[in-house]
């Protein structure tokens, strides 16, 4: 379900992955301030060869929507956003982001992507559940998900393994 749309915000674009995004992503991949928060940190940048065979998986994913976020003033690539196990018959799907542009922190561009995700998905999809996760101690993600109109549903407790260590995640969701 890659689109090849741009959805087009105030300060930002949503558009495809390109493979000149590969670079901006391997540097992500070992910016200890990034991977503070991710499912599964990276010590050193996946290959350009398992970028490359990431974006193809995205581009054939019948279950994914993903968009480069871009600032639009510079068209600089500031991160990515996505929706994975998207079930249209069940009208919901699972929402991920990462600003990978530390000096655009705090200028609300998740908040602005996910508005427009989530516009998009009432037009173009039709879903009417989206849900959120982040690791314990993420606490601007969370703040930011109930800016937009998500509600806490549960505390997932040792959810995830961090450093050979179980730890809990914050799920939220909207209904839309």
């Amino acid at each position: 379900m890659f689109f090849q749309k741009e959805i087009v915000g105030g300060k930002i674009i949503l558009r495809p992955y390109y493979m000149d995004d590969i670079s901006a992503w391997q540097k992500w991949d070992i910016d200890s301030g990034i991977q503070k928060y991710m499912p599964e940190q990276q010590t050193e940048p996946m290959s350009a060869e398992e970028q490359i065979g990431y974006l193809k998986e995205c581009e054939i994913d019948q279950t994914g929507a993903y968009w480069s976020i871009v600032w639009k003033e510079n068209k600089k690539l500031i991160g990515t956003i996505s929706l994975t196990d998207i079930n249209k018959y069940h009208g919901i799907a699972e929402l991920g982001i990462v600003v990978g542009e530390t000096d655009y922190w705090g200028m609300g561009v998740a908040t602005e992507a996910i508005k427009l995700v989530l516009e998009f998905v009432v037009r173009q999809i039709g879903l009417r559940r989206v849900v959120a996760e982040y690791e314990e101690g993420n606490l601007a993600m969370g703040k930011m998900l109930e800016g937009v109109g998500f509600n806490l549903e549960c505390v997932c407790k040792s959810s995830r393994i961090k450093k050979g260590t179980p730890i809990n995640t914050i799920r939220y969701y909207i209904l839309i």
